[in-house]
C-alpha cells in the first residue's frame, strides 16, 4: 500500500508544492478547494492511489458522494486489504444512501482488524457524516471496544467551525455487566450484553483544574445494537429530539 512518503518521493517541485497547497486546503476545511487540487494533480499522476483517496475524502467532504464511490470502488477491488480505500469506500456508500455496499464494508474491515491488516493503534473508522441541521454528526464505529467505558460506537457532533461540542456513544462497561447478568440471566449465558446510549457535554474546569462533563442516559440495549440502530439514535440526540433517562452535571473526565 502506498505510503505519503512513496507519493513524495516521486514529486516534481511543483508537484509537491501543489500537493502541498491541496493538504492545507483539506486542513483548512477548504474541501472544494483541496478537491480541485488533488484531481489537477491526478491529472498529471493518472491511477496513483494514494492521491485517490486523497482526492475521495475531499470529494466526500465537499459532497461529491458520487465522484468518491467511482474513485475508490476500483481501488478497494484491485487490494482486499487496501484498509484505507475499503474504510473511505463504505464512508461514500453510507452517504450515499447503499447501506448494503456499507454493510459490507464494515464487516470487510472487522475481518482485516481480525487478520492483522489495519494498524495496531488503530481503535475505530469513520462510517459517515450526517448533516443536522447546522451541524454535522461524525458516525465512528469501533473495531474493538475501547476505552474506559468500553466504547462500541461514538458519535461527534461539530458546529460550522468543526468545533465539538456534544459526543454520543453506544457502550458496555464490563463493571455494568455483573448486574446485567442477574437481570437476565439466559441472555449473559448466550454470551449477550449490556449496551448503554449515552452522551457527554463538555462542562469546563472544576475548582481542581480538572475537565469536567455532563453525562446523559438515553437508553439501554440487551445484546449489541445494530449500526441502522445506532445511527437512527444518534441522529435523533443530535437533533435534540430524544430525553435522556438521567444526567449528571461536573463530573471530571476519566
Amino acid at each position: 500500500m502506498e505510503s505519503a512518503p512513496d507519493l513524495i518521493s516521486k514529486l516534481s517541485p511543483q508537484q509537491k508544492q501543489k500537493f502541498d497547497d491541496a493538504l492545507q486546503a483539506f486542513k483548512t476545511r477548504r474541501y472544494p478547494d483541496a478537491l480541485t487540487n488533488f484531481k489537477a494533480l491526478l491529472i498529471e499522476l493518472p491511477g496513483d492511489v494514494l492521491l485517490s483517496k486523497f482526492d475521495s475524502e475531499s470529494a466526500l467532504n465537499a459532497g461529491d458522494r458520487s465522484f468518491a464511490v467511482n474513485t475508490l470502488k476500483p481501488i478497494a477491488d484491485a487490494d482486499s486489504n487496501d484498509w484505507q480505500a475499503i474504510a473511505l469506500l463504505t464512508r461514500a456508500c453510507a452517504e450515499s444512501g447503499d447501506t448494503s455496499c456499507r454493510d459490507r464494508g464494515m464487516t470487510h474491515m472487522l475481518d482485516l482488524h481480525r487478520q492483522g491488516v489495519t494498524p495496531s493503534g488503530m481503535k475505530n473508522y469513520t462510517v459517515e457524516h450526517v448533516t443536522v441541521g447546522e451541524n454535522t454528526l461524525e458516525i465512528k464505529t469501533s473495531l474493538e471496544p475501547w476505552g474506559y467505558y468500553s466504547i462500541y460506537d461514538l458519535g461527534k457532533v461539530s458546529d460550522a467551525q468543526g468545533n465539538v461540542f456534544l459526543q454520543i456513544t453506544v457502550e458496555s462497561a464490563d463493571a455494568e455487566q455483573v448486574l446485567f447478568a442477574k437481570e437476565h440471566p439466559k441472555e449473559a449465558a448466550n454470551g449477550e450484553r449490556s449496551f448503554s446510549l449515552d452522551a457527554y457535554r463538555d462542562t469546563g474546569r472544576n475548582g481542581n483544574g480538572q475537565l469536567t462533563q455532563t453525562h446523559y442516559t438515553f437508553k439501554f440495549f440487551v445484546g449489541q445494537p445494530s449500526y441502522e440502530t445506532v445511527r437512527g439514535e444518534f441522529i435523533k440526540i443530535a437533533n435534540g429530539k430524544a430525553t435522556p433517562l438521567s444526567s449528571r452535571s461536573n463530573i471530571p473526565v476519566p
